[in-house]
C-alpha cells in the first residue's frame, strides 16, 4: 500500500475513534447528570420524608418494618435498631395487629391503596392511615408504605361541633335535633326487638308569668333547673331533651313495664323534693303526658309526640280547672 493511501486510512480510523470517544464521553456525561439528578431527587425525597409531621414507614408482607422515618421512631419511643426487621405485632396489641395485618394483606391482594381512620389504644390519639403499594419493575407488590397522619385535633373539633349541633345551649341537654336523631333510632330498635317504650312530654307551667314578673333571666333559670331535675330523675341512658321553649321530652329506655301513672308520679316526687330544697318565690310545676309505642302497631315518632302532647294538654286543662275558684 502506498504511503499516502495508508496515511489516509489511518486518518479515517483516527477520526472514527475520536468520534466514538466523543460519543462515549457524551454518554458518560449524561449518565453522570442522570445520577446527580437522581441523587438530588432522592435527597429531596429523604428530606421530605424525614421533615414531615406524619409517621411514614414501610412494611413487607409479614408486616415487618423495612423503613421508619424519624417522626415514627419518636412516636414508638425506641431506637431504630430495635424496630427495623421486627414485626408490627411486637409493639402493638392483638386487636391493633389484626386490624393492621388485614389492611396490609388487602393492599398486597388488590394492588390498590386503602385509607382508614384509626384510634390508638396506646394514647387515644386519632390517625388517618393510608396504605399504598410499592411495586417492583414487574408490577408485583413488594411492600406497603403506610402514611399515618395525626388528626386528633380535627376529630375533637368534629366531636365538639356534633355535640353543639345536638345540644340545647341553655340547659345542656339534647335539643330537638338530638332528640329526634336518638329517638328515631331507639324506635327502630324497639320495633325490631318487639319492645314497648314510652315517651314523656313535659311542659313547664307558668313560664310566661315568671318571665313577666321576675325577668327572663329567672325564667331561664327555671328551665335549667327543670332540665337538671329531669336528668337526675331518669337514667343516664334515657333520652332527655328540650324540644321547644318550655317543652321537654323524655324517653325512659328501661321503663318498659312502667305505667304512665308510675312515670308521672316519679317525676312529681322529684319536683316536690327539688322545691322543698330550693328557696324561690315560685315552685317548679309541670304538666306532662305519656304516649306508649306498641311494636305490633305501626306508629311514627311524630305521631307518638302528638299523642303525648295531647295527653299533656289534657292534664294542663285539668289542673287549671281544679285551681279555679269555685262559685
Amino acid at each position: 500500500m502506498k504511503t499516502g493511501t495508508r496515511e489516509r486510512t489511518l486518518s479515517g480510523e483516527l477520526r472514527k475513534l475520536r468520534k466514538r470517544n466523543a460519543e462515549m464521553e457524551n454518554i458518560i456525561e449524561k449518565l453522570k447528570k442522570t445520577e446527580e439528578r437522581q441523587s438530588r431527587s432522592e435527597e429531596r425525597y429523604r428530606s421530605l420524608v424525614e421533615s414531615t409531621e406524619d409517621s411514614i414507614y414501610l412494611v413487607d408482607r409479614d408486616c415487618s418494618y423495612l423503613f421508619i422515618n424519624k417522626r415514627h421512631i419518636k412516636r414508638m419511643g425506641l431506637p431504630k435498631s430495635r424496630l427495623i426487621g421486627k414485626p408490627y405485632r411486637e409493639f402493638h396489641s392483638e386487636v391493633e395487629t389484626k386490624w393492621f395485618t388485614e389492611k396490609v394483606a388487602q393492599v398486597f391482594e388488590t394492588g390498590c391503596s386503602v385509607q382508614h381512620e384509626h384510634r390508638s389504644l396506646r394514647d387515644g390519639r386519632d390517625f388517618l392511615r393510608t396504605f399504598s403499594p410499592v411495586k417492583s419493575p414487574t408490577r408485583r407488590v413488594s411492600a406497603v408504605t403506610v402514611v399515618s397522619k395525626d388528626v386528633t385535633r380535627l376529630k375533637r373539633m368534629e366531636e365538639k361541633l356534633h355535640f353543639l349541633s345536638v345540644t340545647d345551649e341553655l340547659t345542656r341537654i339534647y335539643n330537638r335535633r338530638g332528640f329526634f336523631t336518638l329517638a328515631e333510632h331507639l324506635l327502630k330498635v324497639a320495633k325490631r326487638l318487639k319492645k314497648k317504650i314510652h315517651i314523656l312530654y313535659v311542659d313547664l307551667d307558668g313560664l310566661k308569668g315568671i318571665n313577666d314578673t321576675l325577668g327572663h333571666h329567672e325564667g331561664d333559670m327555671a328551665l335549667v333547673e327543670l332540665a337538671a331535675v329531669l336528668k337526675g330523675n331518669f337514667r343516664e341512658s334515657d333520652i332527655v331533651a328540650r324540644i321547644g321553649g318550655d317543652e321537654f321530652a323524655v324517653v325512659p329506655v328501661g321503663a318498659e313495664e312502667d305505667t304512665s301513672d308510675i312515670i308521672r308520679g316519679r317525676l312529681e316526687r322529684a319536683l316536690d323534693l327539688h322545691n322543698a330544697r330550693t328557696r324561690r318565690s315560685y315552685k317548679l310545676s309541670v304538666s306532662c303526658g305519656v304516649a306508649s309505642f306498641d311494636p305490633d302497631r305501626s306508629c311514627s315518632l311524630d305521631e307518638l309526640l302528638v299523642q303525648a302532647d295531647k295527653a299533656m294538654y289534657e292534664q294542663k286543662k285539668l289542673k287549671k280547672l281544679n285551681s279555679s275558684p269555685k262559685k
